[in-house]
């Protein structure tokens, strides 16, 4: 098991990629376990910690990443700083993201 799911994972690359090396995201995709979780109600807060992540802010907000799962949409955007990397998954619309979204079959697309 690991810390970020596959579609989290896809997500952050799309977001991130101009931020983060390949190394790190690979590592990322690696890591066993978050370094803290929060379910806001709405969305989620998803954090991850490894030296390869930059210690100055940088939000990864572009592309307008969507992901769907029985009718819930979300978006998605990347924090990074003091290296850390926090993904946040918020609603894209009336539905509330559901605490079981990450277990999901979530697909992700971009905005155009």
């Amino acid at each position: 098991m690991t810390a970020f799911k596959q579609f989290e994972m896809r997500a952050i690359r799309l977001l991130a990629s101009h931020s983060l090396s390949e190394e790190t995201l690979f590592a990322l995709a690696a890591m066993p376990e978050l370094h803290r979780y929060e379910h806001t109600g709405v969305g989620y807060f998803a954090t991850i910690r490894h030296p390869g992540i930059p210690a100055q802010r940088v939000v990864c907000s572009k592309p307008i990443v969507l992901g769907e799962s029985d009718g819930i949409r979300s978006g998605f955007v990347v924090f990074l700083e003091n290296n850390e990397l926090t993904l946040e998954c918020h609603s894209w619309g009336p539905e509330e993201v559901p605490e079981t979204y990450r277990e999901q079959d979530v697909q992700i697309s971009i905005q155009t």
